[in-house]
């Protein structure tokens, strides 16, 4: 299973509970497993309407304070320090998996405080509710990610809010700057809510369990979950959770496209370029023959990359060619999976490329070999690639060849 985090409002620890619990995680199993903590608590779950949107509002209770938290920040209660928190977790009764795992998740919090107000992690006091809240928010989490049985989480750009906050520190930026801190790597932005939308808990959940931020991938939608913030704004506060499968012949991937136009520089140097990117692992290198001002002719040299590569592009792109600057995008690519396979055939093993697709496969020869064959036998390539296929579409249809 996978899971998609559509967070246009932010995300706090009890949103992303709320919201698992709204997916079907039964509140009763939950507050079973968080009573291994061994922690005086009670949790309950009700169903509210943000702006006409229903969804599952978390209220955790103290009973030794004898009300209800829904993560108000000017709450003030008793602190506890990060320690003490791990502590509780180490002598819990919740299996190995989830005792690590949430561990990780409350380490980053207390190394982010620790590195903002210039104390050692172990020593921070975390001030949601003296630690309650997010200790019970971190390990309800792990513990609703095990029970879908996800194996990938996905997440959307992550909106902070603006303005300021009172906190046990003072009025405080928005984003908090713990929450930025947990947030580094992470796609965000502002929004346009004056108010904080995403708390240091939700980012480090968010942070701490997602493979790859971006738009809704490829996927078979089972269930849509909403969990509900404290607060009501001018848009529905909730987090809204998809959960799914991804297409199964389907695949995703974030790239990056690199534009540049070139009117001043010998199209032969081109080729020397495109080698040097390709080399480093480039996707794809092309060139567009285009004009310019007053009808210039000109050469737009294409590039697409993973992020990763962005760096080492850019220093070629000007150590190379005499482009001033160009033109960067990022998209999604979409393709089917595919797998290398070889095909017995009169000449020999053969490999292609196999994608399947809904109403059937695709088959591709490799080129370089069919190339290879055509030469060593003299006989014309587009006979030999027509025959592999040919024999690979054979042997699939008999089960021989399977993928």
């Amino acid at each position: 299973m996978i899971l998609y985090c559509d967070c246009f409002s932010g995300i706090s620890g009890d949103m992303f509970l709320g919201g698992l619990v709204d997916l079907g995680l039964p509140i009763d199993l939950l507050q079973e497993e968080l009573t291994k903590l061994k922690i005086p608590f009670l949790i309950q779950a009700e169903k509210v309407t943000k702006r006409a949107i229903q969804a599952t509002q978390v209220i955790i209770t103290d009973p030794e304070e004898h009300h209800h938290h829904t993560h108000h920040p000017d709450h003030h209660h008793h602190h506890r320090p990060a320690k003490e928190l791990v502590r509780i977790l180490q002598e819990s009764d919740l299996s190995s998996s989830i005792k690590e795992k949430s561990i990780s998740l409350l380490w980053k919090i207390a190394q982010a405080e620790g590195s903002i107000h210039g104390q050692k992690p172990e020593e921070v006091f975390l001030h949601e509710v003296g630690g309650l809240d997010t200790i019970i928010d971190i390990t309800g989490a792990i513990i609703g990610l095990n029970y879908f049985h996800i194996k990938k989480v996905f997440a959307s750009t992550i909106p902070t809010g603006f303005g300021f906050i009172e906190t046990a520190h003072g009025k405080l930026p928005i984003p908090a700057p713990a929450t930025v801190e947990l947030l580094k790597g992470v796609p965000i932005k502002s929004g346009h809510i004056p108010h904080e939308l995403t708390t240091p808990t939700g980012a480090a959940i968010i942070a701490g369990i997602t493979n790859e931020f971006g738009t809704l991938p490829h996927m078979v939608i089972e269930k849509i979950g909403y969990g509900a913030g404290s607060h009501d704004f001018e848009i529905p506060n909730t987090l809204r959770l998809f959960l799914g499968r991804l297409s199964e012949n389907e695949r995703t991937e974030e790239n990056i496209l690199i534009e540049t136009n070139l009117d001043d520089m010998s199209p032969q140097i081109i080729e020397y370029v495109s080698d040097k990117l390709f080399e480093i692992g480039a996707l794809d290198v092309f060139t567009t023959p285009i004009f310019m001002k007053k009808q210039r002719p000109a050469i737009k040299l294409s590039v697409i990359i993973q992020p990763d590569l962005f760096e080492r592009v850019k220093n070629i792109l000007f150590q190379e060619t005499t482009t001033l600057g160009f033109r960067e995008f990022q998209f999604k690519k979409v393709f089917l999976a595919r797998e290398d396979r070889f095909v017995e055939t009169v000449w020999g093993k053969v490999r292609v490329k196999i994608a399947k697709h809904q109403k059937g496969f695709r088959i591709t020869p490799e080129y370089e070999e069919c190339k290879t064959i055509a030469q060593k036998f003299q006989i014309p390539l587009l006979d030999v690639i027509r025959s592999v296929h040919q024999t690979a579409t054979e042997r699939i249809e008999l089960n021989k060849l399977a993928f």
